[in-house]
């Protein structure tokens, strides 16, 4: 988790799906948190909060940390807008999206999710159309105004699970982007196939990531 930026006694804002899960494992304590927003050391997060108008005051956090936080790639532009209107000059700001092309492409040996988007196509095209978005991360952050604009990759924790049973709950409970549209049938096969996967030798725990695409840059 270094590289998304959040520095122990630094105010950061997080935004996204997953801000609440992200403030537990990042340094520092939660400032407050609402439905898709947190914060480390300012809070708590105003009523009615949302990505695109947080209800923080201009320059209020040294850094944002802002992750799939749009439905289209057109939805970027004002939610990166307002990170960095609440962000200090000179502070940080990171956006991210997983990266579709290795979610899908992955090998089950490499990443347990490979067992559901190398045996299903349609799960893997949907979820390539759905995380487009990372192919514009780094030109929509340079139109913004962000300098020193820099992409990566890393895999991010999503579970940590302690055994077999773990793993599968964290499936069911949709962990996986796309499990949601599949059969009855299918989704049991998945679950099973999974259970297999989790057998000795494994040695837990184990933490179940997803490949992300992460840009940084520094606000004027």
């Amino acid at each position: 988790m270094k590289g998304l930026g959040a520095v122990e006694g630094e105010d950061t804002l997080l935004v996204g799906p997953s801000a609440e899960v992200l403030a537990d494992q990042l340094p520092g304590p939660t400032g407050g948190s609402a439905l898709g927003i947190a914060t480390l050391g300012v809070g708590p997060v105003p009523d009615g909060a949302t990505p695109t108008a947080t209800g923080f005051e201009g320059g209020s956090f040294d850094s944002a940390v802002v992750l799939s936080a749009w439905e289209t790639p057109a939805g970027i532009g004002s939610v990166l807008e307002e990170a960095m209107r609440v962000v200090r000059s000179d502070g940080t700001v990171w956006i991210g999206e997983i990266d579709a092309k290795a979610l899908t492409a992955s090998m089950p040996a490499a990443r347990l999710y490979g067992l559901f988007y190398r045996s299903d196509p349609k799960a893997a095209a949907d979820a390539r159309f759905r995380f487009r978005s990372a192919d514009v991360l780094g030109v929509d952050a340079v139109r913004a105004g962000l300098r020193d604009v820099t992409e990566a990759k890393a895999d991010l924790p999503a579970a940590v699970i302690e055994s077999a049973a773990d793993g599968v709950e964290a499936v069911r409970s949709g962990i996986w982007p796309g499990t949601d549209a599949l059969s009855s049938i299918a989704f049991d096969r998945l679950l099973e196939r999974t259970n297999e996967s989790l057998q000795p030798p494994t040695r837990f725990p184990v933490v179940l990531t997803l490949p992300w695409i992460i840009v940084r840059g520094t606000r004027p």
